[in-house]
């Protein structure tokens, strides 16, 4: 009886740090998302309720498109569209601009997909 009791609060423990360690990264992503100026250009669902004119809305993102083609264009917009890319070269025509792309960690770029994760 004691080694589950001590089984299953050691569970607890640990999860709860799981949680703790991802609300803090949304967060994060959250900050960095507003910081570095994403939401001049995006909206979310009625979130900065931006021009939808200037780039897309990024509510429900990683239903629309993968987390690895999401990064590889978030980390060099300009590429994805000169290598072919159909999906961001439909962006680039709908839109008539290029994301800028910027130099962020991993660690950065996976608080912001997580962040944009809790945005359905």
């Amino acid at each position: 009886m004691k080694g589950t009791l001590l089984f299953f609060g050691l569970s607890l423990v640990l999860a709860t740090g799981a949680m703790a360690a991802d609300a803090k990264k949304v967060a994060n992503g959250k900050f960095l998302f507003e910081d570095w100026g994403c939401k001049a250009c995006h909206s979310i669902g009625t979130q900065y309720n931006q021009d939808p004119t200037k780039g897309p809305d990024l509510k429900g993102v990683f239903g629309r498109e993968s987390a690895d083609w999401i990064k590889k264009f978030t980390k060099d917009p300009q590429a994805m569209i000169d290598s072919g890319d159909k999906r961001a070269n439909e962006l680039y025509k709908k839109y008539g601009t290029v994301m800028k792309k910027l130099k962020v960690s991993d660690a950065e770029w996976n608080d912001i997909f997580e962040f944009l994760k809790t945005q359905k």
